[in-house]
């Protein structure tokens, strides 16, 4: 009693998180959960259907829905060399993977249904599916991005105000049903005084994060388009884009023709950004359920919020699970926890958390990346 009398005079915010480890753990599984449940769900499918009559027009669009949302789901997980290796699913499979199917919107008249589907699916029966024919896949959704776009169409220069063909054509692309989260800003006044389209088309990173952590998150994809006419009605739009995840550019040129073509160009642009960042992360993150490992590692403890901050920065890991402090100490304490999937991919996964796992000595160090390290 003594001496745990005179560790409470010493380390008080130590005995606080001690207290409350046990909501601590909760508080993780849930927000593992959670992050699993983001991984898993395929939102906003849309189906129209006619039949004879409402009932058979409904069930004809569920079964619709199930086939779009598991197609959507395997291109979402995996690369297209492991989903050639899969056998095609007759519809009472599919239904054995999906856990349930929320109803965003529904209308139906007689022999009419529309609706919008959320169609969730089993986590793990999903990955016992792939596992049984060796396809690896991706067990986290990673990071939001912030989403800077500075288009020309050789008259005028768009960023905060965009053109009506950029606004349908980012319409017309599935944003939503991807690894990362994609936030466009507002374009409120503080986002316009800090950063301008000649900033936004140079990728200059001096204000990224500061608009970034208006909306919480970390990263920014940085895009630059420029259409121009070539003769008639056709065009091209010649295009490049940033991401400060990897501090990395892609450029390419789209050719399109019609009275649309500058919307149709961009559609097609961002849906070319898009699935090479998807594929990006599945290149790095892409896991083999077959192989597990147990990680003891150190974490620094000068103070009760850092410990917090890593146990919230490890729920949007998916990798990990059954995280538990083993030690409790300054300056360090020791977190034990079983992760998926190879060692490498274990450390980007932790690094797209904003964690940096390293050796230290004979053992390991588990910290929060810097703000420099982030931009890196």
């Amino acid at each position: 009693l003594k001496n745990t009398m005179i560790f409470s005079r010493l380390f008080p915010s130590l005995v606080v998180f001690l207290l409350s480890a046990q909501v601590y753990s909760g508080a993780l599984e849930a927000q593992t959960t959670e992050s699993l449940d983001r991984l898993f769900t395929i939102r906003s499918v849309k189906v129209d259907v006619v039949a004879s009559r409402a009932s058979e027009a409904r069930r004809l669009a569920l079964a619709q829905a199930e086939q779009e949302a598991y197609g959507k789901l395997l291109r979402k997980i995996t690369q297209p060399a492991g989903r050639a290796l899969l056998p095609e699913l007759t519809a009472p499979q599919i239904q054995a993977l999906i856990s349930g199917i929320q109803v965003v919107d529904e209308q139906s008249s007689a022999r009419r249904y529309l609706a919008e589907l959320d169609v969730r699916f089993e986590p793990s029966n999903v990955s016992e599916f792939l596992a049984e024919h060796s396809v690896p896949h991706v067990l986290g959704t990673g990071r939001g991005l912030i989403v800077l776009h500075a288009h020309s169409d050789g008259l005028t220069n768009y960023i905060w105000q965009p053109k009506s063909s950029t606004l349908a054509a980012r319409a017309a692309v599935d944003w939503v049903n991807r690894i990362r989260t994609y936030v466009f800003p507002l374009g409120e006044l503080r986002e316009r005084a800090a950063m301008s389209y000649s900033e936004v088309a140079s990728f200059n990173v001096n204000n990224v994060r500061k608009i970034a952590g208006y909306y919480d998150v970390q990263s920014t994809l940085m895009i630059r388009s420029m259409w121009s006419v070539t003769s008639g009605n056709a065009g091209k739009l010649s295009y490049a884009f940033f991401s400060t995840d990897g501090d990395w550019t892609r450029d390419g040129m789209i050719e399109a023709q019609g009275d649309n073509g500058e919307e149709i160009a961009q559609q097609k642009m961002f849906e070319v950004i898009l699935e090479e960042i998807d594929t990006a992360w599945r290149d790095q993150l892409l896991v083999d359920t077959g192989t597990e490992g147990d990680l003891i590692t150190l974490v620094p403890s000068t103070a009760l919020n850092v410990l917090a901050d890593i146990e919230k920065r490890l729920a949007d890991v998916s990798l990990v699970r059954g995280v538990e402090f083993k030690e409790i100490g300054l300056p360090f304490s020791k977190l034990y926890f079983h992760y998926t999937g190879r060692k490498e991919q274990l450390v980007m996964a932790l690094r797209y958390a904003g964690l940096d796992l390293a050796a230290y000595g004979d053992q390991h160090i588990l910290k929060i990346r810097t703000e420099a390290e982030e931009i890196q």
